[in-house]
Parts: C-alpha cells; structure tokens; sequence
C-alpha cells in the first residue's frame, strides 16, 4: 500500500490499492485521489506564491 502526506494534519495517509481514494486514519481525511491531487496542487502554488527570496541583491 503506497503512503500519501495527508492535506489537513501532514501525517501519513494510505492510498488505496486501486487508487481511487487516499485516506487518513489520524484526522479522518477521505477524499478521491483526483481531488486530493488538486488539493496538494493548490497548496504548492500557495506555498510558491507566500515564498520570499531571502538571497543578496
């Protein structure tokens, strides 16, 4: 069974055999594995979008 980063508590979620849902057992997270795809995507554009360069100028 593959492991996926659960969205709403960052522990480990489990991805179904057939790949259709991932679910977490800690924070109760279930979702179809395409709609959590779209959720981690919008959390890395989210993560980009807040990044500050700290380099020298």
């Amino acid at each position: 069974m593959l492991d996926a980063k659960c969205p709403k508590c960052n522990d480990k979620a489990q991805v179904s055999e057939d790949m259709s849902t991932i679910n977490c057992k800690n924070c109760g997270y279930s979702e179809s594995y395409q709609n959590y795809i779209e959720e981690m995507k919008i959390k890395a554009e989210n993560m980009a979008d807040n990044f500050e360069f700290r380099g020298s100028i």
